[in-house]
């Protein structure tokens, strides 16, 4: 999609204004200038309401219509408020134009009563215009508004991407830009589909069949309510996180506790370090239960059974000799020499008898003695056993001291701070900041035993649910229909287990081809040592160090904006490479999107401002960015001006209300524009 020009009319504060777009792969980037509230924010919201019906306004999100122009209309007149779009797409020309008619009901009213809304899509094919019949289901195929969040946003809230609660939206952008949508409504369709089968097993079974899918079902609401309620917490947790490594940044800034913020950091590090340990110890112990735990309980029988075998070889009962006689003595008492009964006919009666006239290499007291012999050596391992275990313990002991002793001083950093009087630019005391670290990290202690019950109850609940599912599949039902259903809802289920297979390692597979995009963009914004991921679990993350050493970090705001709109400028480059790659695509062939960006630079320093301004212009064959002065002027500028084909400035009169009302003029030349707010 090769956006061309766009025109509002009676749009918010914009009457009768245009914008044509830069096109080219050398100069494609065009600039918006304009001081807050003089209307990028609008801009950005015309694509969406021409393309999905929808805006998102701070303010009076339901005023559409120009305030002026109703302000001078006669009741009862009928306006038109208009975005028309010029673009092209896959070499077809297209107009797409939304219309919305409101009547102006009194001479208090300045918004207007809706009377209709109509969309039309107009193409150029062999030098002639047509029209499309079903226009929003196309323009939905050419830029379908489940993409519209990466390619239409506001800066000021793009840092979230990388925040908290990021891991929904981060993952459903993969799956968006990739196509895999369609599998996951076809697993959510299957899960509905074994549902319904289920409905009819119950209608045709049994009542102990019936009390059983019953049983399940509440198990299987209650897991879902449960795994909500953790989701729930676990985001409670990341946010309090975040919230928590803000308060430190400040901490790090000022000059009175940085050097303590920096050593609680080095603790904390240690601590997280010897707490890695702590959980290596304890596998070796798991590793030794398991390996070799059995030495310490057979030792009491192995003992008891050496001794009496010693015994029997000093008292006779136990022949040099394995003869015959003694053989025949066995089995007329009908009993073996380990006690075993020896009832005639039965299988160890025949195996004592087959030993009758065999020759025998060794004495039965010969082997009662190695027997013993060999208790020694079994001593010796279980003198190795414990002499591991009591090792570890010993470590672990070790380790945990270590830990407290960290915490102390943890403790005692925490009780220097809170005794610090200098503040920050906004008039926190320091004293303030540590107080509010502290009850930070009270809460997080708190979500964390919540967690930890919720996570154990939905384990009990799974097991449960496994018993409870293998009685319903081992239960027998006479009833035709019920046999039927049975065997579809099966089947359904184990569709859905497949296709739920394929879909994760599909899924992962994009993740990883995501991730090294990601590292590629924001190696070449952000500081040396850092680097951005996506994790297995679909968070946008940032690190610091190389290879093994590598560690999560507190992110700024701006590292959250400079990650947030690698990630973005990586799908976009995705995309681009599957729509120009030969290869045929089973679910999502790519495409050109362009970036509509509302103050992409808005948080960050000058120095990250100049890598973004210097990366943004190859995010996408054509960009466009609102931007206020302050934003554009100096690093910004210097790196993409270049890239720059159109500009436009944004000349805003807010109006008194009375006669003059907000009002917006799109001029192509620098003119003496409101001061930015």
């Amino acid at each position: 999609m090769e956006l061309h020009r766009i025109e509002l009319k009676n749009f918010r504060q914009f009457e009768n204004e245009s914008i044509s777009f830069a096109r080219g792969t050398e100069t494609g980037v065009t600039v918006v200038h304009g001081s807050n509230g003089s209307g990028k924010t609008t801009l950005l919201n015309a694509f969406t309401w021409l393309l999905y019906h929808t805006v998102d306004f701070d303010t009076k999100a339901e005023q559409l219509l120009t305030e002026g122009v109703i302000a001078e209309a006669e009741v009862g007149e009928e306006l038109p408020v208009v975005v028309r779009l010029e673009f092209k797409h896959e070499d077809v020309q297209y107009i797409a134009e939304r219309k919305a008619i409101y009547e102006k009901q009194s001479d208090s009213d300045l918004d207007g009563d809706l009377q209709d809304v109509e969309v039309s899509l107009k193409y150029k094919e062999n030098g002639k215009w047509d029209e499309r019949g079903n226009p929003e289901n196309t323009l939905d195929q050419i830029m379908p508004e489940r993409l519209s969040g990466l390619f239409f946003f506001d800066g000021e809230d793009i840092e979230e991407l990388a925040g908290i609660e990021n891991q929904q939206q981060i993952q459903a952008s993969i799956q968006n830009i990739m196509g895999l949508t369609i599998l996951e409504r076809a697993t959510r369709h299957l899960g509905a589909v074994a549902d319904r089968f289920e409905d009819e097993v119950e209608q045709h079974a049994s009542d102990e069949l019936a009390e059983l899918i019953e049983k399940k079902r509440k198990i299987e609401e209650e897991i879902e309510s449960l795994g909500r309620d953790q989701d729930d917490t676990q985001r409670a947790i990341d946010r309090i996180e975040v919230e928590i490594g803000d308060i430190e940044q400040k901490l790090e800034r000022l000059d009175e506790s940085a050097a303590l913020q920096e050593r609680r950091s080095e603790y904390r590090k240690k601590q997280s370090e010897l707490k890695d340990e702590v959980t290596e110890v304890n596998q070796r112990i798991k590793q030794e239960l398991n390996n070799r735990g059995y030495i310490p309980l057979a030792m009491p029988l192995i003992k008891e059974t050496a001794e009496q075998l010693d015994e029997m070889r000093q008292d006779g009962v136990i022949p040099s000799d394995l003869t015959n006689s003694y053989i025949d003595s066995l089995l007329e008492v009908n009993q073996c020499i380990c006690g075993r009964q020896l009832d005639p006919g039965s299988e160890p009666h025949q195996r004592v008898k087959a030993m009758k006239g065999e020759a025998v290499s060794e004495g039965v007291e010969q082997s009662a003695i190695r027997v013993v012999g060999n208790l020694n050596q079994i001593s010796e391992m279980e003198t190795d056993y414990y002499n591991e275990i009591d090792d570890c313990i010993q470590r672990r002991s070790e380790l945990e001291a270590e830990i407290e002793t960290l915490s102390e001083k943890i403790d005692e950093i925490g009780s220097e701070l809170e005794k610090m009087d200098q503040t920050t630019e906004s008039g926190e005391s320091v004293t303030e900041l540590e107080n509010k670290r502290k009850e930070k990290e009270r809460e997080k202690g708190e979500l964390h035993n919540e967690l930890g019950k919720i996570e154990e109850r939905i384990n009990n609940l799974e097991e449960q649910l496994e018993s409870t599912s293998d009685k319903i599949a081992e239960k027998k039902d006479e009833r035709q229909e019920a046999l039927v259903a049975k065997r579809r809802q099966y089947a359904a289920e184990s569709v859905k287990v497949e296709l739920e297979q394929a879909f994760d390692k599909l899924k992962n597979k994009v993740r990883r081809l995501s991730n090294k995009k990601i590292q590629e963009t924001f190696s070449r914004i952000a500081s040396k040592n850092m680097e951005a991921r996506i994790t297995e679990d679909f968070e946008l993350r940032i690190q610091q160090g190389v290879n093994e050493s590598q560690r999560q970090v507190n992110k700024s705001t701006g590292e959250r904006q400079i990650a947030s709109l690698a990630f973005i400028g990586s799908l976009v480059d995705i995309a681009r490479e599957r729509y120009e790659s030969d290869n045929d695509s089973e679910y999502f062939t790519g495409g050109i999107y362009p970036l509509v960006m509302d103050s992409p630079f808005g948080a960050l320093d000058k120095s990250h401002r100049r890598k973004v301004g210097r990366v943004i212009p190859e995010l996408a064959n054509q960009v466009i960015v609102f931007a206020t002065d302050s934003q554009w002027e100096g690093p910004v500028e210097e790196e993409m001006r270049k890239k720059v084909g159109k500009q436009y400035w944004l000349d805003f009169n807010e109006g008194d209300g009375e006669d003059n009302y907000p009002r917006t003029v799109i001029k192509t030349e620098q003119t003496n524009m409101g001061e930015e707010k």
